[in-house]
């Protein structure tokens, strides 16, 4: 890296730097702001000054081996720079940020032993990637110069594919076979299992902007999302002979107790049904990252700003029953039934965390830990339907088996809430300006609601009408902690 910086001074550029271009370890290459950089074709430019006679000595520039390349102390000579602004960096052992700072200079040597070239250079410790980012400016951080800038290496930002792992939701028997009515020797088809949990792409993008000149200060703009998880079931007769609807009966004058909705039954029956449930989760935040220590090639910044997030989950149960028997139903009559079940979580609030990083020559690690505070709201809907039709005889309920009007309808309510995440990246520079990432990421949300806090716990119900006894299916809610994790894989734009 040394003898590219050395041979770029000699040799005919594109720009002309006017002072000493330093490194970094936490932001990349920097300059003073009073460094000017001029098209070559606007400037004269006057051969560099050698630190013996070397006249003519840039006719005689060639390519040199590495060990051509030596590094000496500076301790005895002038300081590098003679701006004002930049004295500071120049006379102390240490920069702005607590970077411990040695001050070498590169010389180029022929195989006779004379120098052609030699210039000043700060050294940060560690070894850097050619072309590690756009220079940045120097300067104190403060807030006077704060602002939203259009410039090109003022912006930077990511895109990753993510693969999520959500918890999952554990729901309850939904559709058995066995022994016709024999409700203890049933076998679970549907439910009595956590689903939702199977892994899904997701895609997340990263856009910021410095607000000064120091690169302390940071808008950064994040948003995420996982494609859909979605389970689906289904069966008629012609698959399972034997189909039921697993329920506890507290139905009026009868004796509460385990009962089965026929589905379809050999000589009774046919039917079929389906089971379908879905889960789709997203979020964003906004945040401003304030600079707060760095050392060692690492820094740790403190950020603040809103953050959203949003769960929408729901399970739909249909079934379709056609009658081969009086005893069960007028031969012929067809009855159609259906639940339905959303739920939905919207958190809106403030977030707090630190994120960090360290560079260690074309390798980055990063990491971030927040957590967002605010309003959670939490919504229920439920509805259900039964059609019963017989010779072209209609008959529909607002009531299926499960959602009933002791539980219909839409609930809202609103409630503290906390939204945590981690995050854990390591990144290498494969191209200039640009770092390949993979990583492991997990945000959570408490007290959330999912379609299992929906349904009755006991899958009670009353089937009268006008139930005066046990008002079930229950209307409560019931909430748990929902969270989405797994691996991430990117590119970034290295600023």
């Amino acid at each position: 890296m040394l003898l590219a910086i050395a041979i770029a001074g000699v040799a005919t550029a594109s720009t002309v730097h006017a002072q000493v271009r330093t490194k970094r370890p936490d932001r990349g290459t920097y300059r003073s702001p009073e460094m000017e950089t001029l098209p070559l074709d606007t400037v004269e430019l006057e051969p560099p000054t050698p630190m013996q006679d070397t006249e003519n000595a840039s006719t005689n520039l060639r390519r040199v081996a590495h060990e051509n390349v030596q590094l000496r102390s500076l301790s005895s000579m002038t300081p590098l720079v003679d701006d004002a602004n930049d004295d500071a960096i120049a006379d102390s052992d240490q920069d702005r940020h607590g970077v411990p700072v040695s001050y070498e200079s590169y010389e180029v040597i022929q195989d006779d032993g004379q120098i052609i070239y030699d210039e000043g250079y700060a050294h940060y410790g560690g070894e850097y990637c050619d072309d590690a980012g756009c220079d940045s400016m120097g300067g104190a951080c403060g807030w006077a110069n704060s602002k939203i800038r259009l410039s090109r290496c003022d912006w930077f930002g990511s895109l990753e594919l993510l693969t999520m792992f959500r918890n999952g939701d554990r729901l309850p028997e939904l559709v058995t076979t066995g022994p016709a009515e024999a409700t203890a020797d049933a076998q679970v088809l549907a439910g009595g299992e956590t689903l939702l949990k199977d892994i899904t792409v997701g895609g997340r993008l990263t856009l910021g902007t410095w607000l000064d000149d120091s690169q302390c200060r940071s808008l950064v703009f994040r948003g995420w999302g996982a494609a859909e998880e979605s389970y689906h079931f289904s069966r008629d007769q012609t698959q399972t002979s034997i189909l039921g609807r697993p329920f506890f009966d507290v139905t009026d004058g009868e004796t509460p107790g385990d009962n089965v909705q026929i589905i379809a039954s050999p000589g009774r029956a046919n039917g079929s049904i389906n089971v379908d449930a879905t889960s789709n989760v997203f979020g964003g935040d906004v945040s401003v990252r304030q600079y707060l220590y760095g050392a060692y090639g690492g820094t740790v910044d403190v950020l603040y700003g809103y953050q959203y997030m949003r769960l929408n989950e729901d399970l739909r149960i249909g079934s379709s029953t056609v009658s081969l028997d009086d005893d069960f139903a007028p031969v012929g009559t067809i009855i159609a039934s259906r639940d339905a079940f959303e739920a939905e979580n919207d958190f809106h609030g403030g977030q707090l965390g630190i994120a960090t990083k360290y560079r260690e020559g074309c390798w980055s690690f990063s990491g971030l830990a927040k957590a967002g505070f605010g309003s959670l709201r939490r919504t229920a809907t439920r509805t259900g339907a039964t059609v019963t039709s017989n010779g072209g005889i209609s008959a529909t309920s607002d009531q299926g088996l499960l959602v009933r009007n002791t539980n219909s309808g839409k609930t809202t309510d609103h409630t503290f809430g906390w939204v945590p995440e981690l995050d854990f990246t390591i990144g290498y520079q494969r191209f200039p300006s640009y770092e390949l990432t993979v990583g492991y990421h997990i945000i959570a949300m408490t007290d959330a609601l999912q379609t299992s806090g929906t349904i009755d716990p006991n899958l009670a119900t009353n089937l009268a009408d006008n139930p005066t006894g046990t008002q079930s299916p229950s209307p409560d809610l019931r909430f748990d902690t929902f969270y989405v994790q797994g691996i991430h894989f990117g590119i970034q734009y290295v600023y």
